[in-house]
């Protein structure tokens, strides 16, 4: 019997044996792995660092702790109005309007036509039986002062034209012209407005009451851009005034500061007369007058309601947008060199040293947080410092939550709703204006450099008693 060729017997078991060399053992198996100790510790990503990366990473992480602190400390000025729910609920406007018992003298420094027909006819118009209202116009201004002149034969008896004359060729600023209008006042209350404010009908009514109320020397009331879609940038200053005159200017005057302004300021004209008045050689009149006030104890209320909020003018262009921001940071350093701050007392004294140092702090967030974000990606640093430059963006993502709910606000509180393009802008729009903000600090800082101004000249709040008897000093009276 032959076998099938194709039919073979079978082989022998094969025994299986061990790989030559380890694998990876399989979980819930025996065996552990032996990975030497120095592998372990070559998959750390700071183990083969330099000297020089350590250095920058510390230097990264100091600038990004003291971003954090700018940033951190902005978030929670504007958020004062959360956390202090029921002062700002007991608005000084409310209760009853009282009979007047003061006089107004409207001071409006006009340098131009725009808007200036429509804030003295308003202001000419106010239910309150004794205003009479200033216009401080140059007389080298045709165009102004015919404006201005037509006023007066509107509002024959409320309105009047101050003309004045620059010196030596400069154009006249708001400080120098209001220190020119207040030769021209007399006793009561003098209230100061820029040219292109729409103040409510009963502002001084409401003041009025506001100073029998508090027997308060100056108020301070709230005013601030309209909410528009156009250009790009008024979203963005409407919303950031908005947080200002609602939330941020209250926790300074919690904090016994005040920074004036140059609208919508109402001050006795006793403490103007004491005092100098403004400083002519200025460029922010409110807030150095805030300084000196504040050294001297006067006590100063802000007054927020969001029906009589004065409608301020939004910068007509890029350049007049500029230039604003250039003149509220000179008058930041004006003031800084002046020194009157120092003698606050000291809760103060910090709050004010932080009004005045913000734009710079603002700009130097700005430098610091592009700066780190550019380097770190372009040299290809590791992924931990890459990490660490984006910290900073957290605290401005949580700033755009806030200020898209700040848009729906003051939207409402002009008796309509946010439109989608304002919410945008108002996110979008943050980035051009911190550089625009930068822009306009280094423009300030170069003109103050070049003018080389003598800081201490001025006004200053030492050395004689105040209106009403109350001594000057560190330990005066803080600002309400």
């Amino acid at each position: 019997m032959t076998s099938d060729p194709t039919l073979a017997a079978p082989g022998p078991v094969l025994t299986p044996t061990l790989p030559a060399t380890p694998v990876t053992p399989v979980p819930n198996r025996d065996g552990v792995p032996s990975v030497p100790v120095e592998h372990v510790s070559a998959a750390l990503p700071w183990v083969d660092w330099s000297s020089v990366q350590w250095a920058g990473f510390v230097l990264l992480a100091v600038l990004v702790a003291l971003t954090l602190v700018v940033s951190i400390r902005r978030l929670v000025h504007r958020l004062y109005l959360v956390r202090e729910q029921e002062e700002l609920g007991r608005r000084d406007l409310d209760g009853p309007v009282l009979p007047s018992a003061h006089t107004f003298t409207a001071l409006v420094p006009a340098r131009g036509p725009a808007g200036l027909a429509v804030t003295l006819d308003l202001l000419a118009r106010q239910q309150h039986p004794d205003v009479h209202v200033l216009a401080v116009v140059d007389a080298d201004d045709s165009l102004t002062l015919d404006v201005a002149t037509s006023a007066v034969r509107r509002h024959p008896g409320r309105v009047q034209v101050v003309e004045t004359r620059s010196l030596g060729g400069r154009p006249a600023t708001a400080a120098s012209s209001l220190a020119d209008g207040l030769a021209e006042v007399g006793d009561g209350v003098v209230g100061v407005f820029s040219a292109g404010d729409r103040p409510h009908p009963r502002l001084f009514a409401l003041v009025d009451s506001v100073l029998t109320r508090t027997d308060a020397d100056a108020v301070q009331h709230a005013s601030r851009p309209a909410l528009e879609s156009t250009p790009w940038w008024a979203p963005r200053s409407a919303v950031d005034r908005w947080w200002w005159s609602r939330s941020v200017v209250r926790s300074h005057g919690r904090a016994g500061f005040v920074p004036l302004s140059d609208s919508t300021l109402f001050v006795r004209h006793s403490w103007l007369a004491w005092s100098g008045g403004w400083d002519a050689t200025g460029v922010e009149a409110g807030l150095d007058l805030g300084v000196r006030m504040t050294v001297a104890g006067a006590r100063v209320v802000i007054a927020t309601s969001a029906e009589t909020t004065t409608v301020e003018r939004s910068p007509g262009g890029l350049r007049e947008l500029m230039r604003v921001r250039a003149t509220w940071v000179r008058g930041c350093l004006q003031v800084l060199g002046k020194r009157d701050w120092r003698r606050l007392r000291p809760k103060a004294r910090r709050r004010a040293l932080g009004v005045l140092v913000d734009p710079l702090l603002d700009a130097a967030v700005t430098v610091v947080t592009t700066v780190a974000l550019l380097s770190t990606v372009l040299v290809g640093a590791p992924t931990l410092m890459i990490a660490l430059a984006l910290v900073p963006v957290l605290p401005w993502v949580l700033a755009q939550l806030l200020d898209v709910g700040a848009t729906t606000e003051a939207a409402a509180e002009q008796g309509r709703r946010a439109t989608g393009r304002e919410r945008l802008l108002v996110v979008v729009g943050s980035v051009p204006d911190r550089l625009v903000g930068f822009a306009a600090v280094v423009a300030a800082v170069g003109t103050e450099l070049a003018t080389g101004r003598a800081r201490a000249v001025g006004p200053s709040a030492s050395g004689v008693p105040t209106p009403d008897g109350r001594p000057v000093g560190i330990d005066a009276t803080a600002t309400r």
